[in-house]
């Protein structure tokens, strides 16, 4: 039972320090060599700025990145994986990995299924097969249409 209680407070502990939707992405693109803010900003779709902001405070705090302040004006500002977020390199590669492999199968199990979604294609129907549509005969001419009043062109209608 301690081994077990083990294995889940590393678990814990692990997705503490990389766990989330955005963590992983910016250290695979730190590691890319994209290391200023706006640049990772522009790089990673659907992210908006605090949320990034937030997730590196958090990897700089974790130990997974380094941060460095350069006194320029602007001052610019350049993010490095530590030793130890070089560690996790082959746990996102693995990540990475393991998704393409999942995208891939669903592509593939998703073509298939619109293969067999597809309807049958019918022939056209027979000239004989086609139904006349019949007038009823006790319907007249006078009761299928009624006429408009004529107005002559220069007369104006009341305004009610």
């Amino acid at each position: 039972m301690a081994k077990a209680n083990n294995e889940t407070q590393a678990l814990d502990y692990s997705m503490e320090m990389i766990g989330g939707k955005w963590k992983p992405i910016i250290i695979h693109h730190v590691n890319k060599g994209t290391n200023r803010f706006n640049k990772l900003f522009s790089e990673i779709e659907s992210i908006n700025r605090q949320m990034l902001s937030k997730q590196l405070k958090s990897l700089e705090r974790s130990g997974i990145l380094d941060r460095t302040l350069y006194g320029e004006i602007p001052p610019r500002v350049e993010y490095t994986l530590t030793p130890l977020g070089k560690s996790l390199l082959p746990v996102v590669q693995a990540i990475t990995d393991w998704g393409q492999k999942q995208i891939a199968e669903t592509v593939v199990i998703s073509e298939v299924v619109e293969v067999e979604k597809i309807p049958e294609i019918k022939e056209a129907p027979k000239a004989e097969e086609i139904l006349e549509v019949k007038k009823d005969p006790e319907i007249k001419k006078d009761q299928e249409v009624e006429e408009a009043p004529k107005v002559p062109q220069n007369q104006q209608l009341p305004l009610f």
